[in-house]
């Protein structure tokens, strides 16, 4: 039982990891355009498919593979505001092999309060987590509020978004089953990069942030993690990519050094090649 979780456990970070860095800009907000005219509506979204895995041999114990599968819908109205919504899971093709949900997710954005330079906007968006993955109805996760202030802009005809964020999560109780005291503020940072040639294009993003639990402690360290992919649109409404991503934790040294800060942890390096959907 304990392997499952453990399993399960890392499975879904890396793959919620990879959706959430792959995708331009940030999965959230693929859908927002500052081209949105007042009193006009539309609507869309996306359905992407992927196969997931980390970089150990399919006979190593520490192999983890899987198949996911991702939605997103979209509402856009006046003065470019957005409804948004995404949800997905992943079927695990080791170990604990089942289907496995993600949390889903329903926001309220707007694409751009303040406008600065000849490409520069600040946006501002709000989110519910309803607890549909195991993970967090297991923590008796009630839901998580997160609000983020992307801030966008263009260099050298590259798109590039530094985003904070700051969630806060609502628990049924502050202490996990397994006896831990659950965490109740997240802050995080997200810088992405997106750069387009002809039907092609390159994204890069790195997410770092920390967290407090109930008790008012701070984490220890700084959990971090970065994705760097490519894709090619092969229709107008059909593309696919290949994402390869790394997450690890800084934690302080006590004096005089740096601390530890590994780039890439083998442990958790995962590639994820996806077909996306968008409607």
């Amino acid at each position: 039982m304990q392997t499952k979780k453990i399993n399960v456990s890392v499975l879904s970070r890396f793959i919620a990891c990879t959706l959430a860095l792959s995708q331009p800009v940030f999965a959230d907000d693929t859908s927002e355009s500052s081209d949105i005219k007042e009193d006009s509506t539309s609507w869309g979204g996306s359905l992407s498919l992927g196969y997931d895995s980390n970089f150990f041999q399919e006979s190593d114990y520490r192999s983890n593979r899987a198949v996911s599968l991702h939605g997103s819908v979209y509402l856009s109205f006046w003065d470019n505001y957005s409804l948004y919504a995404n949800s997905g899971g992943y079927r695990t093709l080791q170990h604990a092999e089942g289907y496995y949900s993600t949390d889903t997710v329903i926001g309220l954005s707007r694409s751009s309060l303040f406008t600065f330079g000849g490409s520069g906007k600040i946006g501002m968006s709000g989110q519910f987590s309803i607890p549909t993955s195991e993970f967090s109805q297991d923590n008796h996760l009630n839901t998580a509020f997160r609000i983020q202030t992307p801030i966008s802009f263009t260099l050298l005809d590259i798109d590039m978004t530094v985003a904070p964020r700051i969630r806060k999560n609502f628990h049924q109780y502050t202490t996990s089953p397994s006896g831990t005291v659950n965490i109740s503020w997240g802050l995080s940072l997200l810088l992405a990069a997106n750069y387009s040639y002809g039907d092609a294009f390159f994204f890069a993003s790195a997410l770092g942030g920390t967290t407090i639990n109930y008790n008012g402690r701070w984490a220890d360290g700084y959990s971090y993690g970065g994705s760097l992919g490519a894709g090619y649109k092969l229709l107008d409404d059909l593309s696919i990519s290949l994402t390869l991503a790394s997450s690890g934790v800084y934690t302080d040294a006590a004096q005089g050094t740096l601390g530890s800060f590994d780039i890439f942890d083998e442990a958790k390096a995962t590639y994820s090649l996806g077909m996306t959907y968008s409607f």
